[in-house]
């Protein structure tokens, strides 16, 4: 195997053989086609990110692309046009190859000069073979030779016959030699684990082999070509078993362009929505920085200017201020998710910087791709994306033209100098919008490398993929801030008199105080003139839901996605370990549900509020998280999965926020109620067991209420399974409130199961604990004599430890025995070897009643035998 989609084609192309030669022709002028393809595809793939999006435009190209000619369009601006100079380093050889002018025996030159006989075969005019060509010629030739025959031609057969073997042969040069068909090429699906199945398209897709054994790489599921790192290819898709492979083939409607296998002949929607922005220059985002530096108080600054309805955020502006002006923290970091004010805090709190002597410059880099407005959210040109840029910016801002276009002048050396000790004073670099960078974690690690105290760096980002920097968590805003908001905005759109109180705390509510949501619900009143349904809107606020959080729920493992779309369908405040529980059940990936948990609190995806009862976790979504998320959930693979373990969750019963109060144990009271209804229905409890295990062992009143159920069955499987749980809640948490209710249970469940022994060790074991009434330790004095004389086959060790035990509590609690309680205690004694105390107790019973005959018979055995 060379390349699985390639030589699958080629199969059928040989197949064809045996048809007829006219059959065996049209079948190569479709292996010829999708080589064609597949090699613009790599090319394409290869083109690094840049603010005009190049790679994009080509992309958008080729989805609306009518025929083949389109297709070697754009491989000319890959290799020699517009986007070439954005092609990655790894990919020049491939564009050397592709480029290169060729002679006779180069085969280069041999496979476009077969092309050219294939057309000459034919009787097509094409353009003619020169002494030198390169292969873009190749692409051109092959646009007319399908043109004027599988597409618009009336090809005879006999000519057909003829002019096939220079096609095979001209097609067989291009696939044998051209480098793109040896690099490693891999169909990358990652596993609920967060590690890749690695299904190799060529023979040499070992490179990919380390995202296999690795879990903290984010790659798209798709095809891959290996470029010094995996590079995506959208527009080539197939599936993991590498069953059949499909192309981009016209066919373009509002909604979907079409994807044919050139081995099958079916054909697939692929989805436009990723297609529908024009390529071309974007405008520049309104938080752009200056062009220039610009003295403000003693700083000098390109930050763009605040708004003037920005509203102020004490807590977080005291908090950012102060961590910007201390020594100690190099990188600073704001996270959130989108629309949530962090570039808007940025802004405020530079502004008291201004003023200060801790910065002598401010310098903002911008790399925002999308502004959110209050008419919806509209693309725009990143001012930055990469390193590269950032150096280029800088240099811009603080050099002059004549060193800029100095030969030596190298602008990424002088802005690493310049992190180190910047030429203009103590200096608070700014990177806003950080997670559209073209590769966060590299262009971080690249940032915190070089930067040195006194200057700073302060990111804003959705996603916090990196160490080492300090976080400040921005949320929703603070009641008075949501309010302030709220006023400010209606005024400006003449709303005050259509929302009244009710609403507007409806509004801070439904929205979790995210200023942007805010925003966009009081232009949805303003549009239509009444206090519209808060969730209604939401639900149809599709493109506004995308900008929020598809960047953000990209960038999430498989286990959090999974997580986040089981939270979106079911509507309530689930406790957080029974959530842990049925993703656990469902994946078998302990670690991944926990992290994935984690990273949908860090990415502002999900709400945690702790019961004030029992401190346990429950989470939830915010409404508007919500509706995107079942807007996922309904196009996604993990849907019948989700809805088994939705119903799981369910069983504990819905749950508002004002329920948390009752905390975790009445949901699990719920859930086994509801466990014990299925099983008298005939399912098995054993479907239940793993879940209720998970959650007992980190929630141990859980074994409690477990081993409840388990004895109300009164069977002997259900005392067994009790006298488990309740050991274990017994090991966790001795001291626990409920231990003598345990310990009594365990005892009972013993005494069920034949167990006396440890029957007598659970009421030895309670009444160490002071809150057990004494008339509970008499009578288990009462019991433990009772057995020892019944049972004399118990070794003298475990008879005298069990009564040392039992007479060490009763007698720190002596002064509440009357006189029977006296001659039980004194029979103790007499078991654990201490007949002096026996007698002391016997004789303090008689003090308390002469005539007792209990203690009178003991009295008198123990002075007999002295």
């Amino acid at each position: 195997m060379r390349h699985a989609a390639i030589d699958q084609v080629t199969q059928r192309a040989e197949n064809a053989k045996s048809d007829s030669d006219f059959t065996y022709f049209f079948t190569l002028l479709l292996l010829g086609e999708a080589l064609a393809k597949a090699a613009v595809l790599g090319l394409v793939a290869a083109i690094g990110d840049d603010k005009d999006r190049n790679r994009y435009r080509l992309e958008h190209q080729l989805v609306h692309a009518d025929g083949v000619g389109d297709w070697g369009r754009v491989v000319e601006d890959a290799l020699t046009g517009q986007a070439a100079q954005f092609l990655i380093a790894e990919a020049r050889n491939e564009q050397a190859e592709l480029t290169r002018l060729t002679r006779k025996g180069d085969w280069q030159y041999d496979s476009v000069a077969a092309l050219r006989a294939t057309l000459e075969l034919l009787d097509i005019d094409a353009e003619a073979l020169p002494v030198k060509t390169d292969m873009r010629r190749w692409f051109r030739l092959f646009a007319t030779l399908r043109n004027k025959t599988r597409a618009h031609g009336a090809t005879q057969p006999a000519r057909a016959s003829v002019a096939a073997n220079d096609l095979a042969k001209s097609i067989q040069l291009f696939y044998d030699n051209c480098s793109l068909f040896s690099r490693p090429w891999a169909y990358l699906h990652r596993n609920l684990s967060g590690k890749y199945r690695v299904s190799r398209i060529t023979q040499d897709g070992g490179a990919f082999d380390f995202l296999a054994k690795q879990s903290d790489h984010s790659f798209p599921n798709g095809v891959h070509i290996f470029l010094g790192k995996p590079r995506h290819i959208p527009l080539f898709q197939t599936d993991p078993e590498l069953q059949d492979f499909f192309l981009p083939n016209g066919g373009l409607t509002s909604k979907r362009y079409e994807l044919l296998s050139y081995y099958s002949d079916n054909r697939r929607d692929g989805d436009l929505s990723s297609y529908i922005t024009p390529p071309g220059t974007l405008p520049p985002s309104e938080t752009e920085g200056h062009g220039e530096l610009i003295a403000q108080d003693q700083c000098l600054s390109n930050v763009p200017d605040l708004s003037t309805e920005y509203i102020p955020r004490p807590r977080l502006e005291e908090e950012l201020n102060r961590l910007l002006v201390d020594d100690r923290r190099p990188i600073i970091t704001l996270v959130g998710s989108g629309g949530i004010g962090k570039t808007s805090l940025a802004l405020s709190v530079v502004r008291r910087l201004f003023g200060s002597n801790r910065y002598e410059a401010i310098i903002w880099f911008s790399a925002r791709d999308v502004d959110l407005q209050l008419s919806g959210p509209k693309q725009v040109r990143p001012s930055v994306i990469s390193p590269d840029d950032i150096s280029k910016l800088y240099a811009r801002l603080v050099c002059s033209e004549a060193v800029l276009e100095s030969r030596d002048f190298n602008p990424r050396t002088f802005f690493e100098q310049q992190l180190q000790r910047c030429d203009l004073g103590s200096t608070l670099f700014i990177f806003d919008n950080f997670e559209t960078t073209q590769s966060p974690i590299e262009t971080f690690n690249w940032i915190e490398s070089f930067i040195r105290l006194p200057n700073k760096a302060l990111i804003t980002t959705r996603l916090r993929e990196f160490k080492g920097d300090y976080p400040v968590e921005v949320q929703g805003m603070e009641e008075p801030e949501a309010l302030a908001l709220i006023n400010q905005t209606a005024a400006r759109l003449g709303i005050t008199k259509l929302i009244d109180k009710e609403y507007v705390e409806k509004l801070i509510a439904e929205s979790s105080g995210h200023p942007y949501v805010i925003k966009i619900l009081l232009g949805e009143v303003e549009k239509r003139r009444r206090a519209a349904n808060i969730p209604q809107i939401v639900a149809g606020s599709e493109d506004i839901l995308i900008a929020l959080f598809e960047r953000t729920y990209a960038s999430l493992s498989p286990c959090a996605q999974r997580a986040f779309l089981t939270l979106s369908a079911w509507n309530s405040h689930v406790p957080r370990l029974a959530l842990e529980a049925v993703l656990l059940r469902s994946t078998q990936e302990r670690d991944e549900v926990e992290k994935g948990i984690e990273s949908l609190l860090q990415f502002s995806l999900a709400e945690q509020r702790d019961a004030p009862t029992d401190k346990q976790p429950f989470m939830s979504l915010p409404l508007v998280a919500s509706v995107f998320g079942r807007k996922k959930l309904n196009v996604s693979p993990f849907k019948a999965g989700i809805q088994s373990d939705v119903e799981l969750l369910q069983m504990l019963g819905p749950s508002r926020p004002g329920d948390i109060h009752l905390g975790l144990a009445l949901r699990l009271e719920r859930f086994i109620a509801n466990i014990a209804r299925r099983v008298e229905a005939g399912e098995s409890f054993e479907e239940f067991e793993p879940i209720l295990e998970m959650i007992c062992r980190n929630y141990n009143p859980g074994w409690l209420i477990l081993a409840r159920w388990h004895m109300e069955t009164r069977s002997s499987e259900g005392y067994e399974s009790a006298k488990r749980e309740l050991r274990l809640f017994l090991e966790n948490d001795p001291d626990a409130t409920e231990a003598p209710e345990a310990w009594l249970m365990l005892g009972h469940a013993c005494y069920q199961t034949g167990e006396l022994l440890g029957e007598i060790h659970a009421f030895v074991e309670r009444a160490q604990l002071s809150s057990v009434p004494f008339n509970d330790l008499s009578s288990t004095a009462n019991r433990l004599n009772q057995l020892l004389r019944e049972r004399p086959e118990i070794g003298r060790e475990a008879r005298r430890s069990l009564a040392q035990r039992l007479m060490g509590a009763l007698d720190r609690r002596r002064s509440q025995a009357d006189a029977d309680d006296f001659s039980r205690m004194a029979w103790v004694a007499i078991h654990a070897g201490q007949e002096s105390k026996a007698l002391t107790y016997a004789e303090a019973g008689l003090k308390l009643d002469p005539y007792n005959i209990h203690c009178r018979k003991v009295a008198e055995r123990l002075r007999r035998e002295s």
